[in-house]
Parts: C-alpha cells; sequence; structure tokens
C-alpha cells in the first residue's frame, strides 16, 4: 500500500517514480502518450459534453481533467487532455483543441507525457 498527496500537482511524480521503479514489470508493453493542455479559467462542468464527445468519437483514448487552484506556475487552470496510444491520440488532439475554441478561455502551453 502506498500514500500520496491528494494534490495532483504533488502526487502525479511519486506516483510515476513509484510506476517507473518499482512496479515496472507489471506495465504494458505498448507505449501510451498523454497529450494535454493547460486551460485557465475553465470550469470542468462546462467542458464535460466535449470530453464525453471526444471519447466516443475516438474510443481508443480516455479524456483527463487535473484542476488545481494554487499550482506554483500557472495558477488556478485545468490540465485537459487525451491519453491513450500514440495514434490515436494524435487524431484526438487537435479536436479536443477544436472543441475548446468556441469557449474562448485562454490556453496555455501544450504538454506531451
Amino acid at each position: 500500500m502506498h500514500f500520496l498527496p491528494g494534490f495532483p500537482v504533488m502526487a502525479w511524480p511519486m506516483m510515476e517514480w513509484l510506476l517507473d521503479t518499482r512496479y515496472r514489470a507489471h506495465q504494458r508493453a505498448r507505449t501510451q502518450i498523454e497529450k494535454s493542455v493547460i486551460v485557465f479559467d475553465g470550469m470542468e462542468g462546462m467542458l464535460t459534453p466535449l470530453m464525453q464527445a471526444i471519447e466516443a468519437a475516438h474510443p481508443g483514448v480516455k479524456v483527463f481533467s487535473l484542476p488545481s487552484v494554487d499550482h506554483p506556475q500557472y495558477g488556478r487552470h485545468i490540465e485537459l487532455g487525451v491519453k491513450g496510444e500514440g495514434v490515436d491520440v494524435e487524431k484526438a488532439f487537435p479536436e479536443l483543441l477544436a472543441g475548446l475554441a468556441p469557449f474562448g478561455l485562454k490556453l496555455g502551453p501544450e504538454l506531451v507525457r
């Protein structure tokens, strides 16, 4: 059993290290990637229909949203993205970005993991 802090910005690197060092043998052989974008002043509730539409149109990806209220670099924001096999992510991510355009939200950097 492992215990991590509740804030994604702190827990994510800890979990990543734990999985990559102690549980590497249990990881998938396939390569999964994540592409995300920092969304400022957005609300998860208003983005939910977009997230559902992306998953419905691209069954090979999962959409994720990680809200943060006190990130040291970006402040209050949502990291919104897709994860899955590389080919699937490359198709879904541009649609996610296009789906954000009508909301008129300020977007920050794009991240790839």
